[in-house]
């Protein structure tokens, strides 16, 4: 009768000490949350670069190397990271391919479903990205022209000719600033510019200063002008906005990278 009653007793404390064990696992996977994670920026590294969170590595088996950051390429990295944030902290690493060098890191935020890092490698360094603080009562708008051979003054501005009256609207940036470095710029949506249907068919163009048709960038339209459209300009009504865009040529036109990301907003 000891004997049956003792093993009574320990099967209750199996049975116990399981449900604790069970319940300890619910919790942890009920804390498990999913991180939307972007990379923005530019490599001009002559290297591609590979990212890691914690111990998940993009490296070129992955997906054919989609998610590898191409040298001398604008970066659009863009996952679903899945964690336990209870259990891990993870951190995220960018890294030299062939050097193994981890060139940054950054730990993902404690709260929240999305995080967005801006990288980028210029002149053999990690370029700083001074963003500044948002204005209730306007848009910043933040312009960088990736052009080291030609440190020329230029303008900047939005341009769309009327499809039915062939009238033109100019909505000016910057005029007579440098590139290869970052310009500022207080910004409310103009009449010409303030609704998605006007943005999509306009365009970001880059001139020598004080001209409208004198392509900054090799003389070459191609390479001087971006489409508006997806480019998340503000709209009508819109202010507290801050926005930097990373402009560079690459293969005969201008690639961009936005580095901003409002996950609110439609546009």
């Amino acid at each position: 009768m000891k004997i049956t009653i003792n093993y009574i007793r320990t099967s209750l404390c199996c049975i116990l000490l399981s449900l604790v064990f069970v319940a300890c696992n619910k919790d942890d996977i009920i804390r498990e949350k999913a991180m939307h994670i972007i990379i923005n920026g530019y490599n001009g590294d002559a290297e591609d670069l590979e990212v890691s969170i914690d111990t998940t590595v993009y490296d070129k088996t992955v997906m054919h190397g989609k998610f590898l950051l191409k040298s001398t390429s604008v970066i659009g990295f863009n996952v679903v990271y899945t964690f336990n944030p209870v259990v891990t902290e993870p951190l995220l690493r960018i890294k030299n391919t062939t050097t193994g060098k981890v060139m940054y890191t950054g730990a993902l935020p404690v709260e929240g479903t999305k995080a967005m890092f801006n990288y980028i490698y210029l002149d053999g360094k990690e370029q700083v990205i001074e963003i500044p603080k948002a204005d209730a009562n306007t848009n910043k708008l933040g312009f960088y022209l990736n052009y080291p051979t030609d440190n020329s003054p230029i303008d900047i501005f939005l341009y769309r000719r009327d499809e039915v009256n062939g009238a033109e609207y100019r909505e000016y940036f910057a005029k007579n600033v440098r590139p290869n470095t970052w310009v500022y710029t207080n910004y409310l949506a103009t009449e010409a510019f303030n609704e998605k249907t006007k943005l999509d068919k306009s365009s970001i163009c880059f001139t020598k200063a004080g001209t409208v048709d004198q392509w900054a960038i090799e003389g070459d339209e191609n390479q001087s002008k971006v489409s508006a459209f997806g480019k998340g300009l503000p709209l009508a009504g819109e202010k507290g906005l801050v926005q930097p865009y990373f402009f560079t040529p690459s293969a005969g036109m201008l690639s961009h990278s936005s580095l901003f990301f409002y996950p609110d907003r439609n546009y």
